[in-house]
């Protein structure tokens, strides 16, 4: 059997445990122990590890590209590199985020790019 990857996560506000759906995350940054989940407008604080909510998702669709950031590979519209060697990714809502140098050839291939 496949492994199941999580369809939706549970986040914690103001005493009540809230589900997002998967499919409503656009990428989730890593701040100290705990990660923000950030979906649409939306951010969610989560009390876990990156590699715990990394674990949850499907691989297909979400890649860990930096060592704080995860995004959801469908939300990405370009791959952007800056002077110096820095590489970014912009999403479709035009929000832009850092990838590290070593997961940059990966995640071009993933997404279909040479190079």
């Amino acid at each position: 059997d496949a492994p199941r990857y999580a369809e939706r996560l549970a986040v914690e506000m103001r005493g009540q445990i809230r589900v997002v759906p998967v499919d409503e995350v656009d990428f989730i940054q890593a701040d100290g122990a705990y990660a923000e989940i950030h979906a649409g407008d939306a951010a969610y604080v989560v009390r876990e590890r990156m590699q715990a909510l990394e674990a949850k998702l499907d691989p297909g669709r979400f890649m860990r590209i930096h060592r704080s950031t995860i995004v959801c590979l469908d939300r990405v519209e370009a791959l952007l590199t800056a002077p110096g060697g820095d590489y970014a990714v912009r999403l479709a809502d035009g929000r832009k985020l850092r990838v590290s140098r070593s997961r940059r050839d990966e995640l071009a291939a993933r997404l279909g790019m040479d190079g």
